[in-house]
């Protein structure tokens, strides 16, 4: 199987970066591989150590079969071939002791996983780049998704990981 962790840490700077050290250390030494159970790692590694922050993450295992096994912890739902996957979305990491994340299973043969950045991306009048829009081009490759994105009134950082099927 393979195993995509998605996430956005809150803020800014040394504080989020040390953030995402403390993440990457849990990831590397994390032997499970049920989504939820490495989320609750994840958060038991953070309580007390993200200074009023906090980190939301989305963790899918893709099974050899074509089954896709989620959880979510406060982050964007992922788009499986061109809409948005039902996963309950959770509270973000960091925040709460003892955070039960729920998972879910979804099928398609492209998933793409995008950070607030694109949805929150605004022009000058405001108007949001929204969740329409990011689900209208989810089947787009992930340079053009971010491009656009950007494009449109980058106000945070953007990332996009597209995983497909290719058997």
């Amino acid at each position: 199987s393979l195993l995509v962790v998605v996430g956005d840490v809150s803020g800014k700077g040394l504080k989020a970066a040390l953030l995402v050290s403390v993440v990457i250390g849990v990831l590397r030494n994390e032997k499970s591989l049920s989504p939820a159970a490495i989320l609750s790692a994840l958060n038991e590694a953070l309580l007390g150590h993200t200074a009023g922050g906090f980190v939301t993450c989305c963790c899918a295992r893709f099974g050899l079969d074509g089954t896709v096994t989620l959880a979510n912890a406060g982050h964007p739902a992922p788009y499986a071939d061109g809409r948005e996957v039902t996963v309950e979305a959770g509270l973000p990491l960091g925040v709460v002791p003892d955070l039960a994340c729920n998972e879910s299973e979804a099928r398609g043969s492209s998933f793409v996983f995008v950070s607030d950045g694109v949805l929150e991306a605004a022009r000058e009048n405001g108007e949001l780049f929204g969740f329409d829009r990011t689900r209208e081009i989810s089947t787009k490759p992930a340079s053009e998704i971010a491009e656009t994105a950007r494009k449109w009134g980058q106000n945070d950082d953007i990332t996009v990981v597209t995983v497909r099927r290719t058997r």
